[in-house]
């Protein structure tokens, strides 16, 4: 029995459905762990969608007076026209409340040690779900649906392109279904999922094409799924050249007759044809929107506005600026969780995966040269098409970067479906036959490991509140302070480590405080690090409890346990004495509370402590 045998595949096709179980649970486990609007632009997302449920139409963009969606207002509308058809039914007033944003978050900050948070999380976000929340958490289903229906491509397009090798279609499935970053996206509110889950059918039905030709009506199915990506996201305008690739493909591989200029000419009238009728659907399904964009900011694609709003790069990119966002790149391939600053753990696993992605690359090329040499060339065309299809998001991608700061691996998941399956083919150049499932076996579990693990010890561990402890429950390294800000928070102790630091490095300060009556505002922390002469040395400006618990919150009588990690500056100038003082102040108004000891005497600055800075 041959592995292209219908019972082989059956038996594939069991193992093909327990990864896209699989794939659901995770998917689900990632949605209910991480918080509402902690993903990349989820909370830009969400509010385009509630816009459309509560019928109020598309957004109309201006810089000068942003709204809750920003920059998301200018994507095409398809994915946040679906959600709104399914949540429109849920009163979504809380809104403001649920995203009341954080404004001390560390946006794309990988190494930042607190404020994680993109929102502030005062509302309960538990079962049973509702208003937003439930709205929200609906629609991360939704978009795991969608995730699902990739994965599932990926195995299809690989049983295509490679029949008689079903593990290394498994092996693709796989690698799509088990990326952590990948299941991330699947769980979120992004209009990525759309158009991920379109390019790989439309990749799906080229290869398909390619492989077994095709009618006019399969050409207006394929134009119809077009366009459809083309009203999903812009890129998916890049599968307009790519369509139009495959029919070119198609033509050149199917041409028998002698090649003189008569038959070229008849193939490129016939190509031109297929073009037509491919372009005739994509038009009447999305070319409205691109109208639209053209009659109110001058500009179909409208990314001068979306540029407008999001923010370009200041001054030109250099080559150079961009291979230092490289490294970024790669991991957000991998898992780059929260808004892009919640690293994978441990740390080291990167270095593991950059190892396997070269490993992988490497391979594919080995392939590639061993193929062109023994002449073996006989579905080049396919190959073609989908290693261009790679190129071309990764082109787009370039060129986005270029323009502004969005240099995330998770941008060419379009493309994963092909990038999934090169990467198998290049693992397995380098096994021999009998030991290509165990490495693609041990590659899938080193992947389905961190993307079990990564909501435990990634995702939870970001969005964390500090401890809540009782008076007497203080260790007895910490010194004593009880100073008292504003008659609503007294600091009762602090601990502080090292006591000598060098320029550059960090000062870990831990305070004790304790509420002493509710508070209807929601405080900030300062620390900062003086020299002798009083020049700044290192600040940091939070809420409590790595900005995932503002005294909004607080209960009279809590002592909260809250760390700070403050960094010293650089150019800092020792040897030196380092002041460290700690206070509370309003953001709005920047004004500071009044700091009184515990006899009540008025303190002017509320000092902590000094440490030595060394040369």
């Amino acid at each position: 029995m041959t592995q292209s045998h219908p019972e082989c595949w059956l038996r594939y096709n069991r193992v093909a459905s327990a990864i896209l179980g699989l794939f659901l649970l995770l998917g689900a486990l990632y949605s209910v762990i991480n918080p509402v609007f902690e993903s990349p632009d989820e909370v830009y997302h969400y509010p385009y969608i509630k816009h459309l449920a509560d019928g109020q139409g598309l957004p109309i963009q201006d810089p000068d007076h942003k709204e809750l969606w920003e920059q998301e207002g200018s994507q095409p509308p398809l994915y946040y026209a679906l959600m709104a058809a399914v949540t429109h039914w849920i009163n979504t007033d809380d809104i403001r409340q649920v995203r009341a944003l954080n404004p001390h978050a560390r946006i794309g900050i990988p190494l930042a040690q607190d404020n994680k948070n993109m929102v502030i999380h005062a509302t309960d976000e538990s079962f049973p779900w509702r208003g937003t929340v439930l709205a929200v958490q609906i629609i991360r289903l939704c978009s795991l649906l969608m995730g699902a229906g990739t994965v599932w491509c990926t195995y299809c397009l690989a049983r295509l392109v490679l029949p008689d090798r079903p593990i290394i279609a498994l092996g693709a499935m796989a690698l799509n279904a088990f990326n952590p970053m990948f299941v991330f996206i699947s769980a979120s509110v992004n209009n990525d999922n759309l158009i991920i889950l379109l390019a790989s059918l439309i990749l799906l039905a080229l290869v398909r094409l390619l492989q077994r030709g095709g009618s006019h009506r399969s050409l207006l199915v394929i134009g119809a799924l077009v366009g459809l990506a083309c009203l999903s996201k812009l890129s998916g305008l890049a599968l307009i050249p790519l369509a139009m690739g495959a029919l070119a493909l198609r033509r050149w591989g199917e041409f028998d007759r002698p090649f003189n200029k008569a038959n070229i000419m008849l193939a490129l009238r016939q190509w031109i044809c297929e073009c037509l009728l491919l372009a005739l659907p994509v038009t009447v399904i999305a070319s409205w929107w691109y109208v639209r964009n053209f009659k109110l900011y001058g500009d179909p694609l409208g990314l001068t506005t979306m540029l407008d709003i999001f923010g370009r790069r200041d001054g030109a990119s250099t080559l150079k600026g961009l291979w230092g966002e490289f490294r970024g790149f790669r991991i957000s391939f991998w898992g780059l969780f929260g808004v892009v600053n919640v690293l994978l753990r441990p740390a080291w696993i990167y270095q593991v995966l950059d190892g396997l992605m070269l490993v992988m690359v490497a391979g594919l090329a080995r392939r590639a040269l061993q193929l062109w040499r023994a002449r073996h060339l006989r579905d080049w065309p396919v190959f073609v098409l989908l290693g261009s299809w790679i190129l071309i998001v990764l082109t787009a991608l370039l060129r986005w970067t270029i323009a502004t700061k969005a240099s995330q691996g998770r941008l060419i998941f379009p493309a994963i479906s092909a990038i999934s399956l090169f990467f198998v083919i290049g693992l397995t150049t380098w096994l021999p036959q009998r030991r290509r499932t165990v490495g693609i076996g041990a590659l899938v579990a080193l992947l389905l490991l961190l993307s079990m693990s990564a909501p435990f010890t990634s995702i939870r561990p970001a969005y964390a509140r500090p401890a809540i402890l009782a008076e007497d429950e203080m260790p007895s390294s910490a010194r004593p302070f009880q100073a008292t800000y504003g008659g609503v928070m007294r600091l009762l102790a602090f601990e502080v480590a090292p006591q000598q630091v060098e320029p550059g490095d960090s000062v870990t300060v831990t305070l004790y405080w304790q509420a002493l009556a509710p508070m209807a505002e929601n405080y900030s922390v300062y620390i900062h690090l003086f020299g002798w002469r009083g020049e700044r040395l290192g600040q940091r400006d939070t809420y409590p409890g790595r900005g995932m618990y503002p005294t909004t919150l607080w209960s009279p009588g809590q002592v909260v346990r809250d760390t700070f990690v403050v960094p010293v500056r650089e150019d800092a100038q020792g040897p030196t004495a380092v002041t460290i003082e700690v206070g509370l102040y309003q953001l709005e108004t920047m004004k500071k509370l009044a700091v009184v000891d515990a006899r009540g005497e008025p303190v002017g600055s509320p000092i902590l402590t000094r440490i030595k800075l060394a040369t």
